[in-house]
């Protein structure tokens, strides 16, 4: 008879090899069973921004998101999910309109770590949240002005100008209704104890309508910095005075000036400053004064310097003492300067002229040392008679002069 089958060395081979495969079945369940956790933190990312873009949209809200999937896995994929990085993948290409957006995730929004491969099990039981919301919002452009506010100190001697920017305006672009709550860009300067000019590239703050700081990060601004400038020059107090040209027998020595008011603040750098110690209003000829003349002059400056004062003319009174006047009758008229082709004969045959000087020096004056001239080079050519200026010299006395502006009649007819 044949041999049992028991009794064959393969059958035992067999048997063995089959308890070691359901061994190792069996071993490797234990080893690596089923787990329920939560992977949390789980990155949201969105695709498809670029049409967005071409749309002028932009996601204002909701683009930072996380969130948690309750997975059900082995061991070693756990082990694998740890250690990869898990996101949840929103698509936005297809969003043509502003407003809120909310989308489901299902297990097709979530990618793997790489090395989970199709064969790992992974069964998604929920998410948390289960939808993603955002806002889908137009993007938007507009220009706004920028201010300067000082938080800082001007040295002693010093003063502060106005603030310069550099450029004037700064473009604000993000979602419509965040960009439509900013007013303007401010500049701060705190520098202490400022003694020359501030010039630097600043960045700035955005303000809302309510005067409040906008920080998104959501908005772009285009320059991120701003030149300011911020003038600090000196201050001085100049002297005003005036330049007196000696005529009608006086001099500077013989009158008083009063000057209201006789100084002003002025402001300007250090090297403009250091020599200056007085401003002139003008010149005042002393033949034109009788007695006393009482004339308003412009404060007029240098481009360099600024009036601090503000006050930009003065009240001048010059006042002649201890001069003597008197009127003579000068009758010696000639003529200067005739145009060719016309003759040119006084109608005025006298003129009663004010002489000034010390009393002796007056006295000693006589009408014959006065002599009339009439310069003819500006009359108009047509005959009749025209009235014309003349100068009156006064020969033979340096003390003396002659006060005052004068003029005559003349004839005018062709020869």
């Amino acid at each position: 008879m044949g041999k049992k089958i028991t009794d064959s060395r393969w059958f035992y081979i067999v048997i063995s090899l089959l308890l070691a495969f359901v061994l190792w079945i069996y071993v490797g369940k234990e080893a690596n069973p089923m787990k329920t956790s939560t992977l949390s933190g789980v990155q949201v990312t969105f695709s498809g921004l670029e049409k967005l873009e071409e749309r002028g949209l932009t996601i204002s809200a909701g683009a930072e998101q996380t969130v948690s999937l309750r997975i059900r896995a082995r061991n070693d994929v756990w082990t694998r999910l740890n250690q990869g990085e898990t996101t949840v993948t929103v698509d936005v290409s297809g969003i043509t309109e502003p407003g809120e957006q909310s989308v489901s995730i299902t297990s097709r929004n979530i990618s793997y770590p790489r090395s989970i491969t199709a064969s790992d099990s992974i069964d998604l039981q929920y998410t948390s949240p289960s939808t993603i919301v955002f806002t889908v919002s137009k993007w938007t452009s507009k220009e706004v002005e920028v201010r300067g506010v000082f938080e800082g100190s001007v040295a002693e001697g010093y003063q502060r100008g106005e603030f310069s920017m550099a450029p004037e305006k700064v473009t604000v672009s993000g979602p419509e209704e965040l960009v439509d709550q900013i007013d303007y860009a401010r500049v701060t300067v705190t520098q202490t104890d400022m003694n020359a000019t501030y010039s630097q590239d600043t960045s700035y703050t955005l303000i809302d309508y309510n005067g409040e700081p906008v920080y998104a990060e959501e908005l772009e601004t285009d320059p991120e910095t701003i030149l300011v400038t911020v003038p600090v020059e000196k201050l001085k107090e100049i002297k005003l005075t005036v330049d007196i040209i000696p005529g009608g027998g006086a001099t500077e020595d013989d009158v008083e000036i009063e000057i209201d008011p006789d100084t002003i603040m002025v402001s300007g750098s250090d090297a403009d400053l250091e020599n200056l110690d007085s401003i002139s209003l003008g010149e005042i000829d002393l033949s034109d004064v009788f007695g006393s003349l009482t004339q308003t002059m412009p404060i007029q400056l240098d481009s360099a310097l600024t009036n601090v004062s503000g006050i930009t003319e003065a009240k001048v009174t010059v006042t002649v003492k201890g001069l003597t006047t008197k009127v003579l009758q000068a009758s010696n008229i000639s003529f200067i300067n005739k145009p060719d082709g016309y003759q040119a004969d006084a109608v005025t045959k006298s003129c009663s002229v004010q002489i000034r000087g010390t009393a002796e020096a007056v006295e000693a004056v006589t009408s014959s040392q006065l002599r009339i001239v009439a310069d003819l080079s500006e009359v108009e050519l047509s005959t009749g008679n025209q009235t014309v200026p003349v100068k009156v010299y006064l020969d033979g006395s340096s003390d003396v002069g002659v006060v005052g502006d004068y003029n005559i009649v003349v004839s005018i007819t062709r020869e």
